[in-house]
């Protein structure tokens, strides 16, 4: 049973709320726009069903305290493991992937909550270290933890989620101490990493974006056709946009994966630069917020958990807006509280929930 201190409610973060919930409510104004024209036309309705039940995620989730929940990270972790195998081995194949359960209808995204554990495994695991600086034997357990899941997510295939969770751990990785040398030492092994993923683990299709990338021309009707058409999107939009629901691009169809990776896209072509930057100011905003909540914890778990979220929030909304600029490979990868999809909105608000624990905590004995 969840009981609630209630003088905790005075501590809650009310410009972190707020900010969310307008990104959300952008965010489905957009997927209405993108797909009333379209046999996807209903989508909207089931996004505002995913924003609800991820406001009640929200909220239970910034009720249990969060040290409880780092507490049981490892059986947490290891539990996702297991969720992430059993998706491999028995999900049905959607579009040449086995991402999703289908349950009740709905498709359930394992991986998009598989990145709340791991912010917690790893917040868990630094925060136990009594060392003031950290080398390489130091996080090569937590780093192939990590990694398993990483390979997980990555073999479904999810390359874009599966690399959310080098920014997170990362991110906490410096927190906890990690000396400029074993950094080099991460980075050099990553680019290893890296070229034996490129030469033995990555489709035809993820090499294909990233030549596309570097010149679409290559394959403008398959890989390239995306990025092409999103920056005609983006580019079209001028400064004030061609107004509400009036975007060529998106209402002719022209503009692929519209109401999910590329929402950014609608929203530059309709509401132009100005729109743009009020919505980045708002991420902005949630980012800011979230950060503060890191700075003001109590203790290292939190302090933790709150930063290892938030780069992996700040990961995802910066690498989508220069995808849909053209300034990096196409790949799937959600803007957050923003795309359709039910599982990452409920996964975002569930971060949010998180992040207002800690704040909300920042007092409490």
């Amino acid at each position: 049973m969840i009981s609630v201190d209630r003088r905790l409610l005075y501590n809650v973060d009310w410009a972190l709320v707020l900010g969310a919930l307008l990104v959300t409510a952008v965010g489905i104004a957009t997927i209405f726009s993108a797909t009333h024209n379209s046999r996807f036309s209903g989508l909207y309705m089931r996004q505002v069903y995913a924003v609800g039940l991820g406001l009640v995620g929200l909220v239970i989730a910034a009720s249990i305290d969060y040290r409880r929940l780092a507490d049981r990270a490892p059986l947490l972790f290891l539990l996702a493991l297991g969720v992430l195998g059993a998706v491999l081995l028995f999900g049905p194949r959607i579009a040449g992937t086995r991402r999703w359960f289908v349950v009740g209808g709905f498709q359930v995204q394992p991986s998009e909550f598989a990145k709340l554990v791991a912010a917690l495994f790893v917040a868990k695991v630094f925060a136990e270290s009594k060392k003031e600086e950290l080398g390489l034997r130091d996080i090569l357990l937590p780093g192939a933890a990590v990694g398993v899941m990483f390979m997980l997510i990555a073999a479904e295939p999810d390359l874009g989620t599966a690399v959310t969770l080098a920014p997170l751990f990362l991110t906490v990785a410096f927190l906890a101490g990690l000396r400029p040398k074993a950094i080099v030492g991460v980075a050099t092994v990553a680019l290893i990493l890296g070229g034996l993923g490129w030469a033995f683990a990555l489709k035809d299709y993820q090499k294909s974006r990233i030549y596309s990338f570097l010149d679409p021309s290559l394959d403008p009707r398959g890989a390239g056709y995306q990025k092409m058409q999103s920056e005609i999107a983006v580019g079209s939009g001028g400064l004030r946009g061609k107004g509400y629901g009036q975007g060529s691009q998106a209402q002719l169809g022209y503009l692929p994966a519209r109401q999910t990776d590329f929402i950014f896209s609608v929203l530059a072509e309709e509401m132009g630069f100005l729109g743009v930057l009020v919505v980045l100011g708002l991420y902005l905003l949630v980012l800011w917020r979230a950060l503060e909540a890191a700075q003001v914890a109590r203790d290292r778990v939190g302090a933790f958990l709150a930063a290892g979220i938030t780069a992996t929030l700040a990961f995802q909304v910066v690498y989508n807006v220069a995808m849909v600029a053209g300034l990096v490979p196409v790949k799937g990868l959600p803007l957050p509280l923003m795309s359709y999809g039910g599982s990452s909105v409920l996964s975002s608000l569930l971060a949010v929930g998180l992040i207002l624990n800690v704040r909300m905590r920042r007092f409490a004995n």
